[in-house]
């Protein structure tokens, strides 16, 4: 590889933080809420990753409610790999008894395929921190959903089943999206 495709790769690797950094100022400046603790997890590195989440389900366009199902279906494959896979596991430091317990199951499915069915796009949080758990673990995910709905990108009910629902409001993905096509167009320019 000669020396301008290095630069090349180094210039890329620049893009690529470079939307990270510009994603923690965007969130921080579009939040509703403006004190410190809200920005103080706003600006951590689960925050670029859960409003990854929200972004990718828009893009794929999971919004009907045969979609949760599939959804749910890939995630338990993905569960599946995970667990056989001691190397990814280990690099995540993630316990098998931790990773199982994000498989959506008889019991827990139901839950998530009611909640979405009365609002497309709503998910029950325990179910959100199941879909998160191979990024973060469960009180980073309530941690973020706290400060999110706090910041105007979640809104927040109480289910059927007595526990909190969130939908995106959608500013999250926007600015998600918006960084990552700077950076794409970056890149493409190189």
């Amino acid at each position: 590889m000669d020396l301008s495709e290095s630069e090349k790769d180094l210039s890329a690797f620049e893009h690529i933080r470079r939307a990270r950094v510009n994603f923690g100022v965007r969130i921080c400046e579009a939040s509703a809420a403006q004190d410190d603790e809200i920005m103080e997890e706003l600006r951590l590195e689960r925050m670029f990753e859960f409003a990854e989440f929200y972004f990718v389900m828009k893009v794929m366009g999971i919004t009907e409610p045969d979609d949760i199902r599939i959804l749910a279906q890939v995630h338990n494959q993905r569960i599946v790999d995970l667990e056989k896979n001691p190397t990814a596991m280990q690099q995540r430091r993630l316990r098998k008894e931790r990773v199982l317990k994000a498989m959506f199951t008889a019991d827990t499915l139901p839950r998530l395929e009611s909640c979405w069915r009365e609002a497309p796009g709503s998910l029950d949080q325990s179910n959100l921190a199941r879909l998160l758990l191979p990024q973060m673990s469960s009180e980073t995910t309530r941690k973020l959903v706290v400060a999110s709905t706090a910041a105007g990108f979640l809104n927040r009910r109480e289910t059927v089943f007595g526990t909190m629902a969130v939908i995106s409001t959608g500013v999250m993905e926007d600015v998600f999206g918006q960084c990552m096509r700077e950076m794409r167009y970056g890149i493409s320019q190189l």
